[in-house]
């Protein structure tokens, strides 16, 4: 997958909001950016679907935005397991001056499944990186069930 300019752009911006806001909040202003997304992204989503079906939906779209060459979510009791393969952001450096996802454009992603998840299931989710394994590119993460 070749670079998208578009992705160029959301790494400097990701990186300069860490630069003025420091970590904490420019993480906080992602996630935020990214939960508003999934509204602009997905407007005609169903409501009240089971986490299979919710899992798949959201899977297939992810695949489709131009950052992850693949994306697969399944159930795993009350939580969602989530690998992300080949994340553009992680090709692109160390723009941000921290690991990968510790890095703020990393927790745009986090609050994008958030919001959908939410949109979905009617049930809200807090996702975090769990490890990375770069040798196959990819990004183990879980979005757990907040009560």
């Amino acid at each position: 997958m070749s670079t998208d300019p578009r992705n160029v752009i959301i790494a400097r911006i990701s990186a300069g909001l860490t630069d003025m806001l420091g970590a904490v909040g420019a993480h906080a202003a992602m996630r935020d950016s990214g939960r508003t997304t999934s509204d602009f992204l997905w407007t005609d989503w169903p409501s009240n679907l089971s986490a299979d079906e919710a899992c798949g939906l959201l899977s297939e779209a992810l695949a489709h935005i131009g950052v992850f060459s693949a994306v697969q979510l399944k159930p795993d009791g009350d939580n969602i397991a989530i690998q992300v393969q080949g994340c553009e952001f992680s090709r692109l450096g160390n723009f941000e001056n921290a690991a990968i996802g510790d890095r703020s454009v990393c927790f745009f992603g986090f609050g994008l499944i958030e919001r959908s998840l939410e949109r979905l299931t009617s049930q809200r989710f807090r996702v975090s990186l769990e490890r990375r394994d770069e040798a196959s590119d990819t990004c183990f993460e879980v979005a757990k069930l907040r009560h």
